[in-house]
């Protein structure tokens, strides 16, 4: 019998040399994400490279990702080229923005803190003016139940990773009665595109570039029309890397200034939106934990605790505080 791997490597294999008809000369796994997308280098004779995007049709589209990352290049941002796509399939060759993270520039001068605030205050800027146009195609809006229904991954996975049991019908109703008065508390309109996934390792430093153009955007499949505050937690609650609070406090107040916000309306919405990211996320890390055997991501749950922590600080914020001591002990 034939399974279905066998298939998917023939179909790449033609995939590609419908592309590269005269051959290439390496094809080198990368480091992948958090869902079930894997992606190659693929080297030509002449030392070019590009990036193959596979993604399995089971799993999830490929043409959101194609629609926004053209959306995004026709508002100038430095999203990569698509050279080549297979929809049904769920095969894309990409421009390729090399190995260069944001992450990467920050951790390799861990002292120099003028060079950080530079960084972060380009991530926002990037942010500013993405969130000055929406896109005119159809795109899900982040409204109040879906936030709730992604809350489903900390209930099911987090606390089952946690407390090695499921949640009793009191203990859920509780949490799910708490979260829809809080979220009633936000400030903000779903007015603008959010990206999602939008912090460090998913920003490429282009040095070729100057200005926005030298962030490099990846990984923008799962974009929405939400909150303005969204991608702002992403940068500044990042589970990869740590954000003093201090600093991050810094760069809120930048934020808010240039869009002319009031600063403890932007303090409202991303305690909320932090909250619900952060259980959300601690959600995705058991989940590959205890379905997918990948422990991996168990060593970013610290960090996430440290930033639910601040973000349930918040007096809108006290009963999910009271109720979050009173399980999780």
């Amino acid at each position: 019998m034939v399974s279905a791997v066998s298939f998917r490597k023939t179909d790449l294999e033609e995939f590609l040399q419908n592309y590269f008809y005269k051959g290439f000369q390496s094809c080198i796994p990368l480091q992948g994400d958090a869902g079930l997308r894997s992606y190659y280098r693929i080297k030509e004779s002449d030392d070019r490279s590009y990036i193959l995007m596979d993604c399995p049709p089971t799993y999830c589209s490929i043409d959101p990702f194609i629609e926004i990352a053209h959306y995004l290049r026709s508002q100038n941002f430095s999203s990569p080229e698509i050279f080549h796509f297979d929809s049904k399939k769920g095969f894309i060759i990409l421009e390729d923005f090399g190995d260069v993270s944001v992450k990467n520039v920050i951790q390799n001068s861990p002292h120099d803190l003028h060079l950080r605030k530079n960084t972060y205050s380009s991530m926002l800027d990037v942010l500013i003016l993405l969130q000055q146009n929406i896109p005119t195609f159809s795109l899900k809006i982040y409204d109040n139940n879906l936030l709730l229904n992604e809350l489903k991954l900390f209930t099911e996975w987090y606390i089952l990773y946690r407390l090695k049991r499921n949640l009793s019908i009191i203990e859920l109703d509780d949490f799910k009665d708490i979260w829809q008065r809080i979220l009633n508390h936000q400030l903000s309109f779903n007015n603008c595109l959010v990206l999602r996934d939008y912090h460090v390792e998913n920003i490429m430093y282009l040095e070729s570039y100057k200005g926005i153009k030298s962030l490099g955007l990846l990984d923008f499949q799962d974009a929405i029309i939400g909150s303005p505050i969204y991608d702002v937690i992403s940068v500044l609650e990042d589970a990869r890397i740590k954000v003093p609070r201090a600093f991050a406090l810094d760069c809120l107040k930048y934020f808010a200034a240039e869009k002319k916000l009031e600063l403890p309306d932007v303090l409202v919405d991303y305690h909320i939106l932090g909250a619900q990211r952060n259980l959300r996320i601690l959600g995705v890390f058991a989940r590959k934990y205890i379905r997918d055997k990948n422990g991996n991501y168990l060593r970013y749950i610290p960090l996430v605790l440290e930033y639910l922590n601040y973000d349930l600080s918040h007096p809108i914020m006290l009963k999910l505080k009271n109720w979050f001591s009173k399980i999780i002990n």
